[in-house]
């Protein structure tokens, strides 16, 4: 069994405040047997400054940390290990940061703890429980990253792996639509809508259940980005004319979708410095070496800056990534993907021979299923 979990499964390109308010207190306490003395727990949240972590010794079982915050906001708790340089985390729990005294208690690991004391944090241990099913099951799945070398050599063994772990990330999802909808003015549905925005497969069910939401909640900072993610995620929808336009391949030539008319094409979003764009490009690989003879043309637009080129370059080598490579290196103010809405990578638009958006943000077997449906 592993409780080894990844925290993020697509990069943000874009980012939003989401703060503005004075200043709350609010305290987390905790004990548990499994709290070893010595051990170190970290604290990480964001906040106006950026990235907050902090840090406290287990004493007698017990730990405590104190401090501000504008308003709610979500953070997580480590144990032993510290979220700057850990790829892969063992021990954590989320928790809410909010006014008042925050209690958790656990028999064993973070893992397991219950968290209760304030509003947001009794929402969650809610939410948690109607997922709990699915986390139960999930925490027996062994992580991708903690595959040994050997088995990175199966590629049967791999691939199932990773279909595992996305089909139970996904069973979740009609659980926390369920949440949302049962608690239109907590804190924690708007941050649990946040986060399948970023999922164009869940867009209209996301529009639906923002405005469901309090006015409040609507009307807040993160609420605003959650509208304007909605909103980019329309730009372009299954149906509508692909946007034609034109960038550089990295020998400076200019390509232009328009080049492909009469192709399928699979338009790509990525970078070199997003770690599930890079676990994506091995599929995105079977998938151009299997169809590229059978009228399939990927296009992949990076969304590297200037300064990364280099990296850009490197990454493309490394993952063999064969087929036309193109970037304006604006980073986030990439005109394609700007024009494209694409909030958070990696992500691609399918599109017809005349040139129709067909589907959106194929991944995995989803990808391989449709090209074989349509290229067969």
């Amino acid at each position: 069994m592993t409780l080894g979990m990844k925290h993020f499964l697509r990069c943000a390109i874009l980012s939003f405040p989401i703060f503005g308010f004075a200043q709350q207190p609010f305290s987390i306490k905790a004990e548990g047997q499994g709290f070893k003395d010595g051990d170190k727990i970290f604290l990480q949240y964001k906040s106006p400054q950026g990235v907050i972590t902090d840090s406290v010794v287990v004493r007698n079982h017990k730990f405590q940390f104190k401090g501000k915050v504008e308003t709610p906001v979500r953070a997580s708790l480590y144990r032993n290990q510290n979220p700057k340089y850990a790829l892969l985390v063992f021990d954590y729990k989320n928790v809410y940061l909010e006014k008042g005294e925050i209690t958790l208690a656990s028999p064993d690991t973070l893992l397991n703890a219950v968290v209760f004391g304030t509003k947001s944090n009794d929402d969650n241990s809610e939410l948690s429980a109607i997922l709990a099913p699915f986390t139960s099951k999930r925490r027996m799945l062994k992580d991708p990253d903690e595959l040994t070398e050997a088995e990175l050599k199966n590629p049967v063994l791999v691939a199932e792996t990773k279909k595992k772990l996305h089909e139970y990330l996904d069973f979740m999802v009609p659980g926390k639509f369920k949440f949302i909808n049962s608690h239109p003015s907590s804190f924690v549905s708007l941050v649990t809508l946040s986060e399948l925005v970023r999922d164009s497969r869940w867009l209209s069910k996301v529009e639906s259940s923002f405005f469901k939401l309090s006015p409040e909640l609507q009307s807040s900072t993160l609420g605003k980005s959650i509208q304007e993610k909605i909103h980019l995620g329309k730009k372009i929808t299954v149906g509508m004319v692909a946007k034609d336009f034109s960038q550089p391949d990295v020998n400076g030539k200019l390509v232009s979708l328009s080049d492909f008319k009469g192709k399928y094409v699979l338009l790509d979003f990525w970078a070199s410095w997003c770690g599930p764009c890079r676990a994506e490009n091995p599929n995105l690989l079977l998938a151009y070496q299997k169809y590229k003879d059978k009228g399939l043309v990927m296009i992949s637009v990076s969304i590297d800056d200037l300064k990364d080129k280099a990296d850009w370059l490197k990454a493309i080598q490394e993952d063999k990534m064969v087929w036309p490579q193109l970037s304006d290196l604006k980073g986030s103010k990439n005109e394609a993907q700007v024009l494209y809405g694409i909030t958070v990578i990696p992500a691609n638009v399918f599109i017809s021979p005349d040139g129709i958006v067909i589907a959106k943000d194929l991944k995995r077997e989803e990808l391989q299923a449709k090209l074989a449906e349509l290229l067969h």
